[in-house]
C-alpha cells in the first residue's frame, strides 16, 4: 500500500471510546489519529491535567478505499462521517490543522452542527438544492422551519437538517 492510495477518513465512534477504539486500530496497523486536547479539570477537591477528545467520538483513519471497512473489526466503531450521502474525505492539511489545534496551549472550544433560530442555513440536498433560508423554528430533532425571502413571499417549508448546513456570511 503506497501513501498516494490512502485517503484520510473520520469514523465515528460509541460515546467515549475515542481513546481505546485508536489503541485497537493501532493493534491493527491501521493509521489513525484521535484528536486530543489537555485540559485543566476542576474535581471539588482538586485540579488535574487530563487530555479530553477535542472531538467527541471522532477517530481519523487513513487507509485505502478497498481497506475501509476493517476499522470496524474494532469494538466501538459505529460508522463513517458522511455528508450528502458521500463518506467524507480530509485532506494531509485539514488533518495537519487538527493537529496544530491539539498541540494549542489556550483553550479550544468546538461547537458541533446545531442550528439556531435566526440563522441562514442553506439547502444542500433535495428538491430544494441552492435555496438559502432563515431558520424561523426547530424541533431540535431532525427538522427546521425555514424563511424563503428569495421567493419574495412568506414561503416556508419544513425540511430535514440532514438536507441543510448553517451559511456563514461571504
Amino acid at each position: 500500500m503506497t501513501a498516494d492510495d490512502r485517503k484520510w477518513f473520520v469514523i465515528l465512534t460509541k460515546s467515549r471510546a475515542e481513546k481505546q477504539a485508536g489503541k485497537r486500530l493501532t493493534e491493527l496497523e491501521i493509521e489513525n489519529f484521535v484528536p486530543l486536547h489537555r485540559q485543566l479539570k476542576q474535581w471539588h477537591d482538586r485540579k488535574k491535567w487530563v487530555e479530553t477528545p477535542l472531538f467527541n467520538s471522532y477517530i481519523f483513519v487513513r487507509t485505502e478505499n478497498k481497506n475501509r471497512n476493517k476499522v470496524f473489526q474494532v469494538g466501538g466503531v459505529l460508522k463513517y462521517l458522511s455528508n450528502c450521502g458521500q463518506v467524507s474525505v480530509l485532506t494531509d492539511q485539514e488533518v495537519e490543522r487538527v493537529k496544530r489545534l491539539c498541540k494549542f496551549d489556550g483553550e479550544v472550544q468546538i461547537s458541533d452542527n446545531s442550528f439556531e433560530i435566526g440563522q441562514e442555513v442553506e439547502i444542500i440536498e433535495g428538491q430544494f438544492l441552492g435555496f438559502i433560508g432563515t431558520l424561523t423554528t426547530t424541533d431540535n430533532k431532525s427538522k427546521l422551519r425555514l424563511y424563503f425571502a428569495d421567493l419574495n413571499c412568506f414561503a416556508s417549508v419544513e425540511i430535514d437538517k440532514k438536507y441543510c448546513k448553517k451559511r456563514f456570511a461571504d
